[in-house]
């Protein structure tokens, strides 16, 4: 009874009963004689227009927005066809504009859909709407002038049907308020808690074998987790909402969480953690931070669960009574207490360590030795926690806010402000949502048409002001007369004038406006996928606008050639590995729904009550794909492939053609759209995943290097006005929030990646480890912000500028290496400066500096030195996360290599020391034997 119960509130959810109600309705329309007249021959199609357009949603804001957008789109769709069939009825039947003026309307219409939908994601439906009822009303016989508003109301009803149905079962079972980004924080924060929790046990016991794992897929979660959060919080601001706080009360925890994600990602790494053969100077080393770091990790933890109960009482739980969130209240201001004294008492140990340490011992010390990477570790790992604990103690603070904004405001209806950005965001549907929507695609387009850079057009007005001030023309003589200038024409004088005014200065903002719309137009995705969804169209559309009585006219009409078009325009997704997946899931549902569709006309025949029973059965299976499975688009097409073949003899008892052939040509159709959508997306302006990952790479790599060096120009302003500038540091986190949704992007390029079809095996394994040192590299970057905000900025980079100059360079070296092999696809130079050599020697000269500083004067540095420590700490780490980044980026393009068989018997001693340390003399190898 247990299982059963279990069962049924899983897979029986308000929103499956939803589903099945409103199909048992427009089954029972259908059947029922009055109404179905209303649709004319083609009624069934509302259970198609249901489950394309108006399925149910998640909640009843969700179902209002998808009603209202996609009536508007079926109307502008029916009253533009409308349009269409009255003019052209204007004409004689033999006449030509009969059936130019359709096929122009029908081009024109689906041109401006696709544009739509590429541009604005919101719109997607409502535009396919729009094309689905064109498609029908212009891919027909023209009709006279007495029956276009009967065909027009046919689908007006066949509109407006499916709509009613779905909010009426939506109202029945559903719900208002959306607690989905609510639940997502709190599922956030409990991975986090997860994550410190195990870190904390890696760092301090035995345990590191069985847990690293398990860490490592948890931290990849919370990067997932983290990207996702940003996208819910968009779409969740845009929607229409009942509740008592407004989704701008939890936006701050969002980006507390990645704050969160970043600290246990560079300060408590799954790879240096845990400590688990400890010597004696080890243990004691490790003892010293134990007490104080479990203490300030377990109120970390207290204070993340404090968190994540309000978030959901206050949103999930619309009904929460008052003692409830009186608890919740208590339970914070404990924890709150509770973590401030656990960070004193650890910034108090910090103090006393920087306080006692002796730089000299220290320094005497070999750079193998395990304490020592051990004392900086557990340094790093007391930082990471002191940065937590300051971004909880925020958090803390906005749940409590969130506790009294609850308390003192009433339950009110939250409108979405429409606006451009609005219509730019996807809806939060069920429908058709498959793994790879949401690719972005204002960054995705390759700029490789030989466009002039910004510094190649800054040389070029320069060069075009100086010769129009100095260059002198043999046709015009500038000779001043009596305060007066007279100018001595020539016959060439005309081509001068046209000169001077096309280096005027309004002439070249002109042109400047000018090709840069041109430029924007020519790449634009927008424009292109709108191309392709009218030019398809108007190619498998042909043979419908043929004279009448043409074999080709009768031919599409025989075979319901229609549903040709209609899939052609479903299918087309705006790159190629999405094509392929919609595309070969959809012919999978087809297959299905035809073979259920025939099996019901066999059992029922024209019998409406098993008709009813049959398609209501059907939608059982269909709800459980659609809701609970990545492959949500074999259960639409399987839904739609249904009722045009169960009802057929229902509908039109003289149908003279039989049911497995009316099955067969709808199926054959239906596929021959799929492989028209997937022949012109590999074809004509394609957009392979491939490319366009290994192109936004290359940005991502950009972005890096420019986030790296904004961060060492900071550095090495420190003490300046420029320094902590407001303008400088919002500049940098938002560069960083550009990093992190260009990686998300590359995340989902690699799942489109998986549906293309190729002959040559890509390297998936290797694009993905790509794409997760780019993150981890992000990460430490993030860290070294952190960080350097403390260290003793005279001892460790102006006495070392030098160093750190070398270092700056290395890095930036490498990463433009990198960015260009990923932009040019070609391999990398056989040596670069190495980065572990520089750092090597920046480390030498920071200790040589700390320690004269500590003994001109003991307290010198106090705290600070610290963070010098965990500075060197995540240095080195970067250092090999660059050489990772590096080894993949060779295994993907290889190198560009000049001394590939080196005999060190000809050659002195140092010269070929190389070949032993390929760091020695500051240079690393990318070429390996193998190549």
């Amino acid at each position: 009874m247990e299982s059963l119960s279990r069962f049924c509130e899983r897979y029986a959810s308000r929103r499956a009963l939803a589903r099945i109600l409103s199909t048992f309705l427009c089954s029972v329309i259908i059947v029922c004689r009055p109404f179905s007249r209303l649709g004319g021959p083609s009624a069934f199609l509302i259970l198609t227009v249901k489950e394309l357009v108006f399925s149910v949603q998640g909640d009843l804001a969700q179902q209002l927005e998808a009603t209202v957008f996609n009536i508007l789109g079926a109307l502008f769709g029916i009253g533009a066809s409308t349009l269409a069939k009255y003019i052209a009825s204007r004409f004689e039947a033999n006449q030509i504009y009969l059936r130019t003026i359709p096929a122009l309307f029908l081009v024109g219409i689906v041109f401006i859909a696709g544009f739509l939908k590429s541009s604005l994601p919101r719109l997607g439906l409502s535009t396919r709407i729009c094309c689905f009822v064109t498609i029908w009303m212009l891919s027909g016989y023209p009709n006279p002038a007495s029956d276009i508003l009967s065909e027009a109301q046919y689908y007006l009803w066949i509109t407006i049907t499916p709509a009613i149905v779905s909010l009426f079962s939506a109202m029945l079972f559903l719900r208002w308020s959306s607690a989905q980004l609510a639940t997502e924080v709190a599922s956030s924060f409990s991975g986090l808690r997860d994550c410190l929790s195990m870190s904390m046990d890696r760092a301090f016991s035995d345990s590191a074998p069985q847990t690293a794992g398990r860490l490592q897929a948890i931290h990849d979660q919370l990067s997932k987790k983290s990207l996702t959060l940003n996208a819910t919080y968009a779409r969740a601001a845009f929607e229409l909402r009942i509740g008592r706080l407004g989704v701008k009360s939890i936006k701050p925890l969002i980006g507390i969480i990645e704050h969160l994600r970043r600290e246990l990602s560079w300060g408590m790494s799954f790879y240096r953690a845990g400590f688990p053969q400890l010597d004696d100077q080890s243990d004691q080393a490790s003892s010293i931070f134990r007490v104080p770091a479990l203490d300030l990790g377990h109120a970390i933890l207290a204070s993340m669960k404090a968190v994540q109960d309000v978030t959901l009482t206050c949103f999930d739980s619309p009904g929460s009574h008052a003692s409830a969130l009186s608890s919740e209240k208590a339970t914070l201001h404990g924890v709150s207490q509770k973590l401030m004294f656990a960070q004193q008492e650890a910034r108090s140990l910090l103090q006393k360590i920087s306080d006692e340490l002796d730089m000299v011992q220290r320094s005497s010390l070999s750079a193998e030795l395990p304490s020592q990477r051990e004392f900086f570790d557990s340094c790093l790992f007391m930082i990471s926690l002191l940065q937590m604990a300051n971004e909880m103690r925020r958090g803390l603070r906005i749940a409590e806010g969130i506790c009294e904004g609850y308390e003192t405001s009433r339950t009110r209806l939250w409108f979405p402000r429409i606006s451009y950005a609005w219509l730019g965001v996807s809806p939060r549907t069920f429908i058709m949502q498959e793994e790879t929507d949401g690719i972005p695609l204002e960054y995705t387009v390759s700029d490789a048409s030989g466009g002039m850079s910004a510094a190649e057009a800054k040389e070029g007005l320069a060069e075009q002001a100086y010769s129009r001030a100095h260059r002198s023309f043999p046709n015009i003589n500038v000779v001043p007369s009596a305060g007066v200038t007279r100018m001595r024409m020539s016959w060439r004088l005309p081509f001068a004038l046209i000169y001077l005014m096309w280096t005027h200065s309004f002439v070249i903002y002109f042109r400047l406006r000018l090709s840069r719309l041109l430029r924007s137009a020519q790449h634009s995705s927008h424009l292109r996928h709108a191309l392709k969804y009218a030019g398809g169209v108007a190619i498998l559309s042909i043979p419908a606008f043929l004279p009448l009585g043409s074999p080709g006219r009768h031919w599409f009409t025989s075979v319901h050639g229609p549903w040709m078009t209609v899939s052609y325009v479903w299918v087309l997704e705006t790159n190629t590995g999405a094509t392929w997946r919609v595309g070969y899931l959809r012919i999978s549902g087809t297959v299905l729904g035809a073979i259920y569709a025939y099996i019901t006309w066999l059992i029922c025949r024209t019998n409406p009550y098993g008709l009813v029973a049959l398609v209501t059965a059907s939608d059982i299976p269909i709800t459980w794909l659609v809701m609970h499975t990545p492959i949500p688009s074999v259960g639409v097409v399987m839904a739609i492939s249904i009722p045009p073949v169960a009802f057929s003899e229902y509908m039109q008892p003289s149908l003279p053609v039989p049911a497995w052939d009316l099955a067969l040509q709808r199926g054959v159709m239906i596929a021959a759209g799929i492989i028209a959508a997937l022949a012109v997306n590999h074809f004509i302006f394609p957009r392979h995943c491939r490319t366009l990952f290994l192109s936004n790479a290359s940005r991502s790599l950009s972005l890096l290097c420019q986030l790296y060096m904004k961060l060492s120009r900071r550095m090495f302003r420190i003490g300046s006005s420029y320094a902590n500038a407001p303008d400088d540091k919002h500049q940098t986190l938002k560069l960083e929030s550009e990093i992190r949704t260009s990686l998300h992007g590359l995340s989902l390029f690699i799942v489109a990646m998986n549906d293309e079809l190729s002959l040559m095996p890509k390297p998936m394994r290797l694009y993905r480890h790509t794409v997760s040192t780019m993150q981890r590299l992000m990460d430490l970057l993030t860290g070294l912000r952190k960080v350097r905000e403390n260290i003793p900025h005279k001892e460790t980079v102006a006495a070392v500028f030098r160093e750190r100059r070398e270092l700056v360079s290395c890095i930036c070296i490498t990463l433009f290496a990198c960015e260009h092999a990923f932009r040019a696809r070609q391999p990398l130079p056989q040596f670069l400066p190495s980065a572990r050599h520089a750092w090597k020697r920046l480390a030498i000269h920071v200790d040589d500096r700390l320690r004269r500083a500590r003994e001109e004067d003991a307290e010198a540095v106090g705290l600070s030195l610290v963070y010098a420590f965990a500075e060197s700490e995540v240095l080195s780490d970067m250092v090999d996360t660059m050489e990772e980044l590096l080894e993949s980026t060779r295994k993907l393009f290889g190198t560009s290599a000049w001394l590939t068989h080196f005999d060190q018997t000809h050659y002195s001693m140092d010269t070929s020391q190389d070949e032993e340390d390929p760091h020695a003399h500051g240079w690393y190898s990318t070429f390996r034997s193998e190549d």
